[in-house]
């Protein structure tokens, strides 16, 4: 029962960390526009959500999860070890240093692979945009950590 409790608690986590950095990547690119002058109505700004929903979050799901399934162990391992107190902490900063770590090693791959310049996600080029994505992903750390309680230590 612990073990379909946990899987559930992890793609809540993915979910909800996909839908949070989505959002968050198409919040900053159309706030760049608007900084340089544009007019984005209501309505293109929930068409320009839904488009990265449905043609992003894919690929970014799969990231989130690789991401996740490497940070959230270290983080449970590290929460024995520094005491349960900081189980939460652990876990929100896990799921925002993977997010960050995704979009910091896309950027590396494009450089060093493809001999790129470019950084793929325009919305992490520059550090507010990062940092806003990674709050996507401090969330669902966060939310992870909240319906996967500590494990019982039997003594």
């Amino acid at each position: 029962m612990a073990v379909f409790r946990t899987i559930a608690a992890f793609l809540a986590a993915v979910l909800t960390g996909t839908v949070l950095v989505s959002i968050a990547n198409t919040h900053v690119v159309l706030q760049a526009l608007v900084r340089i002058g544009a007019s984005i109505p209501t309505a293109a700004r929930l068409e320009a959500i839904q488009r990265d929903l449905t043609g992003f979050a894919p690929t970014l799901f799969v990231l989130i999860f690789a991401g996740f399934a490497i940070a959230f162990p270290v983080a449970g391992i590290l929460a024995r070890i520094l005491g349960e107190g900081w189980r939460r902490l652990g876990f929100t900063l896990a799921g925002g240093g993977a997010v960050a770590a995704i979009m910091l090693g896309i950027t590396a791959f494009y450089g060093q692979m493809l001999d790129a310049t470019i950084t793929p996600v325009a919305s992490s080029r520059e550090l507010t945009g990062l940092l806003t994505l990674c709050l996507g992903g401090a969330a669902a750390g966060f939310l992870f950590a909240t319906l996967q309680p500590p494990p019982r230590r039997d003594r």
